[in-house]
């Protein structure tokens, strides 16, 4: 982990690109840095929004269910994400809780110096109106696309939906590195897991059989 982070290291995360010297030396003062291991929470749904983070490495699951547990919303983050946007600058508790899903690394701040870091710069305002819309973006055509009756074609629009929200380019494609259970996805895709199992197989049916035909 490291010990302490500079104005060039801050710099890295777009968010930050375009802010002046003078901001970073105010602010870093009160930027910190910290390890969490697998399973560890960071907060949860309803306590006090008390700090703004930055994932430097790992994954993380951000979770809110209903007040019976009986409906859930989940999201995923990858490195160099801030989280969570939900509530910035409106809201004075968490909205989601937040689960470490590999050991990580993060970069927080106390949020009240975020917010008025951004309330006096305009760049940072519209980077992050930019980033809510693309999450926004992508949220709506993940619901659209899992109203499909076809469960195949739910488990099928739901692995697009994670390799174009969570996947890293390599040399034979692209890969997710984000650990998923079955059941995780089987929720994601609205199936149960046995049907989730059998929809994945003939997905990679129609994978292979593709492939051949290429």
């Amino acid at each position: 982990m490291k010990p302490k982070w500079t104005i060039d290291d801050l710099r890295q995360l777009d968010v930050f690109a375009k802010c002046a010297t003078r901001e970073f030396e105010a602010l870093l003062p009160h930027v910190y840095c910290r390890t969490y291991r697998k399973g560890q929470l960071l907060f949860m749904e309803g306590d006090p929004r008390e700090r703004v983070y930055f994932l430097i490495s790992g994954y993380v699951k951000l979770e809110r269910c209903n007040e019976t547990a009986t409906h859930q919303y989940a999201d995923y983050l990858k490195p160099k994400q801030l989280f969570p946007y939900r509530g910035l600058l409106t809201e004075p508790y968490y909205q989601h809780s937040a689960e470490a899903l590999t050991d990580i690394e993060v970069i927080y701040m106390p949020t009240d110096h975020f917010e008025q870091l951004v309330s006096r710069n305009a760049s940072m305002l519209l980077h992050i109106v930019g980033q809510m819309n693309r999450i926004l973006d992508l949220h709506e055509r993940r619901v659209q696309d899992i109203i499909t009756p076809s469960a195949t074609d739910r488990v099928l629009n739901t692995i697009h939906y994670l390799i174009e929200d969570l996947g890293e380019p390599e040399a034979m494609g692209v890969r997710v590195r984000c650990p998923f259970t079955t059941v995780e996805i089987s929720r994601l895709s609205g199936t149960s897991e046995r049907r989730y199992r059998t929809s994945y197989r003939d997905c990679e049916k129609m994978c292979s059989n593709s492939m051949r035909d290429n």
